[in-house]
């Protein structure tokens, strides 16, 4: 007599709902962990940085700084960068929608974005100044910008330093100067080699300009003297 070795409908419903539970709490746990993968990195760049076309002491750098968000939900109105008093000169770049102010008054040196309609908290912008890095700098020298940001509720101000490698909750935006460039080698390498003749080259063209002579010379003598025995034996 065979038994009866097939599983009841019960059982396989069962089942599949087991592997259906499963592999939903599975997904749900890859989608979480990818979001806070995302999310990590936009909550670090939110804070307000500073990127710089060069930083060479002594070099007129553009300077551009990124505002990441506004102040807990509220939208960006204005932004103000101070300038430190090493930097020689600054000069911002025009931004439509935005009216721009400099005050060199009291304190220090300052440049102010006001927005005509209020910057979202969900979108980010960038302000661009030109500056003059320090003349009298050195490699290794840190600048910092604090930046005043006013938003429609409250504000943020991002002047803090960190202090024993811990990044602060407002950190000013930074730059540390390299060595000065040499203008003139970056612009046009060379050129000091092709404008004069190598002192080791004069020789050899002296000599070449000697043999060319010399060669005329020959051929000019050469020419009257048989124009000269022609004329006798035509006699």
């Amino acid at each position: 007599m065979r038994k009866n070795t097939s599983t009841s409908p019960a059982r396989n419903t069962s089942a599949a709902r087991t592997r259906k539970g499963a592999a939903g709490r599975a997904t749900a746990g890859v989608v979480l962990a990818s979001a806070a993968v995302l999310a990590f990195p936009a909550a670090a760049s939110a804070h307000v940085s500073v990127d710089a076309s060069t930083t060479a002491v002594g070099e007129y750098a553009t300077l551009t700084f990124a505002i990441g968000h506004g102040c807990e939900g509220s939208p960006t109105e204005s932004v103000t960068v101070d300038f430190p008093a090493e930097i020689g000169s600054v000069k911002p770049t025009a931004k439509p929608g935005w009216d721009i102010e400099v005050s060199e008054e009291s304190g220090p040196r300052s440049v102010t974005y006001t927005a005509a309609e209020p910057l979202p908290d969900e979108l980010r912008d960038t302000i661009e100044i030109a500056a003059l890095l320090p003349l009298d700098g050195e490699a290794g020298d840190v600048l910092t910008f604090p930046v005043a940001q006013e938003c429609t509720e409250g504000g943020n101000v991002w002047d803090q330093v960190a202090d024993g490698g811990t990044e602060p909750e407002l950190p000013a935006p930074q730059l540390t100067l390299t060595a000065a460039e040499d203008e003139a080698a970056v612009a046009n390498p060379g050129a000091s080699a092709s404008a004069e003749p190598d002192a080791a080259d004069e020789p050899a063209a002296d000599a070449q300009a000697r043999a060319i002579g010399t060669g005329g010379l020959i051929v000019g003598t050469l020419g009257v003297a048989l124009a000269i025995v022609a004329l006798r034996r035509r006699r």
